[in-house]
Formats: C-alpha cells, structure tokens, sequence
C-alpha cells in the first residue's frame, strides 16, 4: 500500500521527530544488528541493481530525503524492500535512512500512519524534506505485489489439498503449514524483485516530487 500526498490532522511533532531521528539506525547498523534473516536481507540488497536512469532520476533530486522507517527483522516485507531502500541509499546521497522498530517504544508512531484495514503494518516509511516537513508515506508492500500474494495463496493450496486451514489468517494455521507456506512466499517473492523495484522507485518519485 502506498499513500502519496498523504494527508492526515495528527501529524508527528516535530519533537517526535527529531527524537526519532536521534534513535534510529542506519541501513547498516539494521542489518548489523538483525536477529532473523540477516542473510536474506543482505543477499536482496546485493540482487537489487540500480540501473543508470534510476540513479539519475534520484540524482536530480534539488536535497535528500529524510525517510523515518518502522521496521522489524522478522517482516518478509521488511526482508523484500528495506534492502531496496538500502541501495539507494548507498548509492546516492538522496535518500536519508532512519530506522527504528515499531515495538515497544514506537506505537505512538505507528498509530499515526495506519493502513486502509486499520491497523499498522511493517514496514512504514514516512518522508520528509529538509525543513521536516511531512511529503507522505508508503506502507508495506506495492500494491501490484498485494495482488500478486492473492494469487500466490490461492495457488498454494490448490498444491496442497491434504493441508487444513484454507481461509484462515496465517497465525492460527499449524506450524508445519505456516512454514510451509512462509517459505513458498519467499520463493514467489524472490522472482519478483525487479517488479518491486520498479514500483517502489515509482511510488518514491510520486512522494517526493
């Protein structure tokens, strides 16, 4: 999900802001620090390529973009684009990182930047310019990736008929088919990073022009 121009009256202060700041870490230090799929996160930042026209495209930039994020090690959709983010990062001085995870201490964050279901969800990346002020936000996933997941469980257990759960949300299935299907995700999910790239770098471009 993705929110350009997003607009909301609760907005995060200042103050709020630059305690954040304070207390996040860079790109490196995230993954320095994961407990689970440091090894993935790193091997999707080495896939992730940036072709001469994206880092153009970034380069034109008039100043950096000071991007909070809320992320956990353990969300596959932290795993699939931070590293993303990570890259371009690294690659350009355009894109400013600040990462903090969203439990405990950060809900109050959370809470401003809620998905369309009303909840909160990882990853969230919230943009500002250099004079703090908010140009929008972008929640989880793309959402040509939101479709491609419906697809991805429909054919998941259309393959494993003799699995019980069908329906259900993935934290109630039995471990041996969660498992299962996490891993068949991340299977899926690999093949279609050059699509994620390309719709994030869209959505970026939307948000900060």
């Amino acid at each position: 999900m993705s929110i350009s121009n997003y607009t909301n009256d609760t907005r995060l202060t200042n103050e709020r802001r630059e305690q954040a700041f304070r207390e996040a870490l860079t790109f490196d230090q995230f993954i320095g620090e994961a407990l689970v799929n440091q090894d993935a996160m790193k091997s999707n930042f080495e896939a992730y390529q940036l072709s001469e026209q994206e880092l153009a495209g970034f380069d034109s930039l008039p100043e950096p973009v000071e991007v909070l994020v809320l992320a956990h090690d353990w969300c596959g959709d932290v795993v699939a684009n931070l590293p993303l983010f990570g890259k371009i990062s690294s690659r350009t001085d355009k894109l400013k990182l600040h990462i903090l995870p969203r439990d405990p201490d950060n809900q109050d964050i959370a809470e401003l930047y809620l998905h369309a279901d009303g909840r909160n969800h990882l990853p969230t990346y919230i943009f500002f310019n250099q004079a703090g002020e908010e140009l929008g936000v972008f929640i989880e996933r793309p959402s040509t990736i939101t479709e491609l997941f419906n697809q991805w469980v429909d054919n998941f257990w259309n393959a494993h008929p003799d699995y019980e759960g069908r329906g259900k949300a993935i934290g109630e299935l039995e471990d041996y088919v969660k498992e299962s299907l996490l891993g068949y995700f991340k299977e899926q999910r690999a093949q279609v990073l050059e699509q994620e790239k390309e719709a994030i770098i869209k959505v970026i471009h939307e948000i900060v022009s």
